[in-house]
């Protein structure tokens, strides 16, 4: 990837690429500058606006957050199973939208009824509108679904099923 961007620094791929690299590799700055390039030279890559958003949503930019995560709604909201439901959700979970959390997480649980992540978030937003009774039953199944998850998942899936057993 690194000679395609530099045989060709205008492909958009390659720099999207070069993005994923650097952000596996921590290097927030370099990815977040690849991203970038990406959706400079290709204002319809969905996935760089996906991973644009993630990167803001964990900086706390919840505005940039939400107008990536926005984009990708209009561009393909079914990407990578309907990830930025959930990122939406995250968003606006974090910005206290707890409403609009819900909306979000209502048809990502609907649609992803085994990820850990996005039923924590869901309990946490149904917990924050006072639905204890639905909060413990999105946390068991987040719990659930991390212990009925393949081994080689189970390193992505068990920090939430950790917060979600402490919810408990």
């Amino acid at each position: 990837m690194m000679q395609a961007a530099a045989i060709n620094p205008h492909d958009g791929e390659a720099q999207f690429q070069l993005g994923l690299i650097h952000q596996q590799r921590r290097q927030r700055s370099e990815a977040l500058a690849r991203f970038r390039k990406a959706v400079e030279i290709d204002p319809g890559h969905t996935d760089a606006h996906l991973q644009l958003g993630k990167i803001a949503r964990e900086e706390g930019r919840l505005r940039d957050a939400l107008s990536e995560f926005q984009t990708v709604v209009t561009q393909d909201e079914k990407i990578h199973s309907s990830e930025v439901l959930k990122e939406l959700g995250a968003v606006y979970l974090t910005a206290r939208q707890y409403p609009d959390a819900k909306n979000e997480l209502d048809v990502y649980t609907e649609r992803r009824p085994y990820d850990p992540e996005g039923l924590y978030y869901y309990g946490q937003t149904m917990e924050a509108l006072g639905d204890k009774t639905a909060a413990r039953e999105l946390y068991q199944r987040a719990v659930e679904a991390d212990r009925t998850a393949p081994r080689y998942r189970r390193r992505y899936t068990a920090k939430w099923s950790r917060l979600a057993g402490k919810r408990l």
